[in-house]
């Protein structure tokens, strides 16, 4: 019989926090409510950008704390392979879990260095007592499948090293990603050789916002995937099972709204137990990770 709604002790902390991040709709934020509900999935650029300039007058005019943030610290050799950590100021005696956000792009783009949108979602965790860690990674197409999932292998392993340096408690690990983050996030929470310490890491769940894990477009099997290959998020799904949080927006595009319906009724099917599932309403596929 299949179970739903079971919930890893650790990843309920997570659950609770995530829970108020859609409670904060976009009637918050009416102006971009008009323009989200008058496009529905079909944004142009001109419509992100407008859209990305009125969250970040938001988050501005909302003047949240801003906590300890040590920028651009390296977890490997290649320029790109660099990470913020963000500590809360009441730092607490006892060591604090940790996020570990990855960023979307369609594995050719994305910056960490969009500090109003990106430093929001970490600040969110911190002000909840937990520690945020912000990565970039190398990008396609010079770097192809599986350089996302290993570059978040290298960023587990600095945690791990850093760990009494920011108190760090090393088996409360959380693995966050949005699009093409979720995609590089599912990747290596299913697939076991792409694990640190052969899957001893300390992760204790993954949330994936709008990813993609196992129709990939043609285009980003030829800048990322590669043709004719079985090298999905969901080709590993027999591997490691950690719990998920799988989260879509009310106006993602269908094929991202399917996909998260998919990879929850297959691992619904492999554990006989459904992962945790929302969709975040009146929010789209570029700000359903932003509106903390």
């Amino acid at each position: 019989m299949i179970r739903f709604n079971y919930i890893h002790w650790s990843l309920l902390l997570l659950l609770i926090f995530i829970s108020c991040f859609s409670i904060a709709s976009t009637n918050e934020t009416i102006e971009a409510k008009k323009i989200i509900e008058q496009y529905g999935s079909d944004f142009s650029d001109k419509n992100l950008r407008s859209l990305r300039t009125i969250y970040k007058q938001h988050l501005v005019k909302a003047n949240y704390p801003i906590p300890n943030i040590y920028r651009d610290l390296s977890y490997g050799d290649d320029p790109q392979q660099m990470l913020d950590i963000h500590i809360p100021d009441n730092l607490l005696s006892k060591k604090l879990p940790v996020v570990l956000f990855v960023h979307g792009g369609a594995f050719v783009k994305g910056d960490k260095s969009d500090h109003i949108i990106f430093d929001n979602v970490l600040n969110y965790f911190t002000r909840n007592n937990v520690i945020g860690i912000n990565i970039n990674y190398r990008l396609a197409p010079k770097h192809k499948w599986p350089s996302g999932a290993q570059d978040i292998s290298a960023a587990i392993e600095w945690t791990h090293h850093n760990e009494e340096k920011y108190n760090i408690d090393k088996e409360k690990i959380f693995l966050m990603g949005h699009s093409a983050g979720a995609a590089h996030v599912a990747a290596y929470s299913f697939d076991e050789s792409l694990q640190y310490n052969s899957g001893d890491d300390g992760v204790s769940g993954s949330i994936l916002l709008s990813g993609i894990y196992a129709e990939s477009s043609d285009t980003s099997k030829q800048v990322y995937y590669g043709f004719g290959k079985n090298n999905m998020p969901i080709d590993y799904l027999d591997g490691r099972s950690v719990p998920l949080f799988i989260i879509d927006a009310q106006y993602d595009k269908m094929l991202m709204q399917t996909e998260a319906i998919n990879l929850m009724q297959n691992v619904c099917k492999r554990d006989g137990t459904c992962p945790n599932h929302k969709q975040i309403p009146g929010h789209n596929h570029f700000f359903n990770d932003v509106s903390f």
